[in-house]
């Protein structure tokens, strides 16, 4: 039996040098094998929040179609964004992070619960965040 390929989530922090540069999709190596790309729908928000020259919004657009043609997108279920109000509020007791901090690891936590339920690791360099989840939120990162 063909080992199966590794899946790869890339943070919205590994996509914003290469978009800035033009390139649409970074090339990585990792590990043995060419491992499979998946999109997050919540990484596609906030590149197209941060975006504001018309040719980053067309690189966008043909990312957004090349993983939607192939069945690559992942989205947010209701469960993930329940489980994410949780974590959120676990967050707050713990830490007692102002809101604008909540609000913004709302995204990552939706992140990784979407990577964890497709089996995929996340390849970030917003490490200290996600480490942070990850006392909450069983899932795999690069390290």
């Amino acid at each position: 039996m063909a080992e199966q390929p590794h899946k790869l989530l890339l943070d919205t922090s590994v996509y914003i040098p290469f978009i800035n540069r033009g390139i649409a999709h970074p090339v990585l190596e990792y590990g043995a094998g060419n491992p499979l790309f998946y999109m997050s729908a919540v990484v596609l928000e906030e590149l197209y929040a941060g975006a504001q020259e018309p040719v980053s919004i067309k690189l966008l657009d043909r990312l957004y179609d090349t993983f939607t043609k192939a069945n690559r997108l992942v989205v947010p279920m209701a469960s993930d964004w329940q489980r994410a109000g949780k974590v959120v509020a676990q967050f707050e007791r713990k830490y007692g992070f102002e809101e604008k901090f909540l609000a913004r690891i709302t995204h990552d936590i939706l992140i990784a619960l979407c990577a964890r339920r497709i089996g995929a690791t996340i390849v970030t360099s917003n490490v200290k965040d996600f480490r942070k989840i990850r006392e909450f939120v069983d899932f795999k990162m690069s390290d």
